[in-house]
Parts: structure tokens; C-alpha cells; sequence
């Protein structure tokens, strides 16, 4: 007999069973491309200015607030941080915009 749940367990226990070395190289790319990908959004952030890219985006105020949160605890992880201050001057600005 078919048994969905058995089924859809098996599928989810195969999923979950990367190479160890696959899951390490998929890390190292993810990685790689979440460093791009903050590096590039803070150059726009620092070349436009907070007020210009946060009304260059069309993601609602607290999409954008995330947005800068995630950028902040990045850079701080990297010790980064003239950036840090840049982004926490940027989300105080934001915060104190009234909708």
C-alpha cells in the first residue's frame, strides 16, 4: 500500500544527505556570492546616500529596514566598521521617517 507520509519522509531524509564535501563547496560559493552581493548594495547605499536608495527600491519601509539590518550584522561580523556606522545612520534616518 502507498503510504504518503513514508514517502514524503524518504524524500526529505535524501534531500538532507549532501556530500559533506558538495554542502562545504555550496557553503563556500553561497558565501561568495552573499559577500558580492553586500558589497555591491553598500557601494550604492554609499555613492546615492540612504534617502536616494531607500526611495530607489520599491519594498515597503520595513522590507528596506531588514535590508539594512542584515547589512549592518554582516559588516559587523566583519569588523567593518566605518560601514557599520554608515548603515546604522542610514536605519536611525529611515526609522524616524513617517510613512
Amino acid at each position: 500500500m502507498w503510504n504518503d507520509d513514508e514517502n514524503e519522509d524518504d524524500f526529505f531524509n535524501d534531500m538532507n544527505s549532501v556530500d559533506p564535501v558538495d554542502s562545504a563547496m555550496l557553503r563556500e560559493i553561497w558565501e561568495a556570492e552573499l559577500e558580492k552581493s553586500m558589497r555591491f548594495a553598500f557601494s550604492m547605499i554609499e555613492e546615492m546616500g540612504v534617502d536616494r536608495w531607500a526611495t530607489s527600491i520599491p519594498f515597503n519601509k520595513e522590507r528596506k529596514l531588514r535590508i539594512l539590518d542584515n547589512m549592518l550584522d554582516w559588516h559587523v561580523q566583519r569588523e567593518e566598521y566605518e560601514k557599520c556606522s554608515i548603515l546604522k545612520k542610514g536605519i536611525d534616518k529611515l526609522q524616524s521617517i513617517n510613512d
